[in-house]
């Protein structure tokens, strides 16, 4: 047994339908990759231990994080928001999550991130994103705008500039994401070894 099969051997999924749409994704090449199963299992611990109720999703993919999202708002009570602007993957992610039962507590916007964002209230208790990654740095200012003091901003993927596999446009991108947050005062941040890199960082206030 290697690293991750021990790892994931430990990791129950929150519903049914996760392990499901987590083996149908497999292979598949028209479709973005989804979040490791221990990240989606850090994503639900992370909405229950602060008890959040205001989640932001960016970057829906065809919705298997945003079933570990929501299976943790309708834990706490609260709602989720998720983006995409990819048409076709779009009407998966709104099948899968009624296929899930999840339609009460989750909320699918299609349209373009830097358009709907502005759209949006302040207050949120964590921003999960995982959209194309030159979003990140894109995004940056009006994110932590829109997070509440003591909320969270997670991004995916944060370890792809050290990453040989990937393009080196992308590791780029998130390199620079990556700088921004730990430069910024008002944050206090780390990066976790989560698939292929977490940044979490917590909004202290506007100092």
């Amino acid at each position: 047994m290697d690293y991750f099969d021990y790892l994931r051997s430990f990791i129950k999924r929150d519903s049914f339908f996760i392990k499901e749409l987590e083996s149908a994704s497999l292979g598949r090449d028209d479709i973005q990759p989804s979040v490791e199963p221990e990240l989606g299992k850090f994503l639900g611990l992370i909405i229950r231990l602060i008890n959040a109720k205001r989640v932001l999703e960016i970057g829906s993919g065809v919705g298997y994080s945003t079933l570990w999202l929501g299976e943790g708002v309708k834990a706490t009570g609260g709602k989720v928001v998720t983006i995409d602007n990819h048409e076709r993957t779009h009407k998966e992610v709104v099948r899968n999550i009624a296929t899930a039962g999840l339609d009460n507590w989750v909320e699918k916007k299609l349209g373009n991130a830097e358009d709907i964002i502005d759209k949006l209230s302040g207050g949120w208790d964590i921003v999960f994103q995982d959209a194309g990654k030159y979003l990140y740095p894109l995004l940056h200012e009006r994110i932590v705008n829109i997070t509440r003091r003591g909320g969270l901003i997670i991004a995916d993927d944060t370890l792809f500039k050290v990453n040989p596999e990937v393009r080196k446009g992308l590791g780029d991108h998130v390199d620079k994401y990556n700088k921004m947050v730990f430069s910024d005062s008002r944050l206090y941040s780390t990066i976790l070894s989560v698939g292929h890199g977490v940044t979490v960082s917590l909004k202290k206030g506007n100092e």
